[in-house]
């Protein structure tokens, strides 16, 4: 099958990675693979360079990437899309964030070429209503599909394979020299959370009842925060004079400082799916989690202390009861979260989109 992504964006997040491994596991499959970007020298092509070098190194098929200008208008784009449909010519198109979808996905249909669009959000009529087929990587996004007719699918996430790997790969002394950044022993309690610093996440929220619930003094407790976004000079002013708050920023391998922190903690107002929630627990983290949208339909697993959103109270105990409890690991069932197994699942969407496509237009030339 031929298969071409879509995903127009400069940076290289979570819906990008997102692309990015799937495409490198359909090409694994055997699949042929383009991946259609909007600026070759932006974060997210320097993600896609190393995906398609991954893809092709063991290779069934092939993965490639292509690009749009990044200084030309949507109108333009969607002309420089039009050729690259043309050339490729797909069998499906898969597009990722709003602006592939209109712009390279509409174009696709105009085609006749099935698009099929995955939502890592939420839904928007306006945007994905049209669409031949859509992914809803949780069941609760199903839900407020209105009137959608097209094909759906729920396929949750999987545990990306970097991350799998760099875990089993993180040495002891990396996570020794961690700790020792932070002036721990072992008997301090360290919490980490990972994800964007935006008002979604709640870091702000966080880094307050952190310094709430242990005052400063408690030496036998840190907070450990890894992740950028346009909430850190704020974050870093609330946590500014706390020598047991680190803001760590952004960073390219985060599988060492999952292992050095004995708890993870998400205390997000809005959690799609929460990809950073299942690495924590492929390190073995015991989690302090409040009841998002995403993590309440695939953590299930007893020993998580949850919140509801908004309920400081109780967010404020279970870092308390965490801290107290002295867990360090624990073991997780992810046999599920393979990334393996979500292609097929993908797949067999796109092979319903295209069956039904083909009988609607043996349908009307009937």
């Amino acid at each position: 099958m031929k298969i071409l992504h879509a995903v127009l964006s400069e940076g290289f997040y979570g819906s990008e990675r997102y692309c990015a491994e799937l495409a490198v596991a359909q090409a694994r499959g055997g699949h042929d693979v383009e991946v259609l970007i909007q600026n070759a020298w932006s974060d997210c092509a320097r993600g896609m360079r190393k995906a398609v070098a991954e893809a092709n190194s063991v290779g069934a098929g092939t993965m490639r990437l292509s690009s749009l200008p990044s200084w030309a208008p949507a109108f333009l784009q969607r002309l420089f899309a039009w050729g690259a449909l043309r050339r490729f010519r797909p069998d499906v198109v898969h597009t990722h964030l709003n602006p592939a979808g209109r712009r390279v996905g509409r174009k696709a249909q105009k085609l006749g070429i099935p698009h099929i669009t995955t939502l890592h959000i939420s839904y928007a009529a306006r945007e994905a209503g049209d669409c031949d087929g859509i992914v809803c990587i949780a069941d609760w996004q199903r839900a407020t599909l209105e009137n959608f007719s097209g094909e759906v699918a729920t396929v949750h996430n999987w545990l990306p394979e970097a991350v799998a790997d760099a875990i089993l790969d993180t040495t002891k002394e990396q996570v020794t020299g961690l700790r020792d950044e932070w002036q721990t022993d072992h008997e301090t309690y360290v919490f980490g959370s990972v994800g964007r610093l935006v008002p979604e996440k709640n870091m702000v929220r966080l880094v307050g009842l952190f310094s709430l619930v242990f005052p400063r003094g408690d030496e036998k407790v840190r907070l450990v925060i890894v992740g950028d976004g346009p909430q850190r000079a704020e974050i870093e002013r609330l946590a500014a004079g706390d020598t047991r708050i680190f803001i760590a920023g952004a960073q390219a391998t985060v599988a060492p400082w999952y292992l050095a922190f004995d708890a993870f903690v998400s205390s997000a107002q809005f959690e799609p799916f929460g990809l950073a929630i299942l690495e924590a627990m492929a390190a073995g983290c015991p989690l302090v989690l409040t009841r998002t949208q995403g993590p309440s339909e695939f953590v299930t697993d007893k020993r998580v202390l949850w919140s509801e959103i908004g309920d400081d109270v109780a967010l404020a105990g279970n870092l308390i009861e965490a801290a107290a409890s002295g867990w360090h690991r624990l073991k997780y069932d992810l046999k599920q979260f393979s990334r393996e197994r979500a292609a097929v699942e993908i797949e067999t969407l796109y092979r319903h989109v295209i069956s039904r496509r083909k009988a609607d237009a043996e349908r009307v030339s009937g």
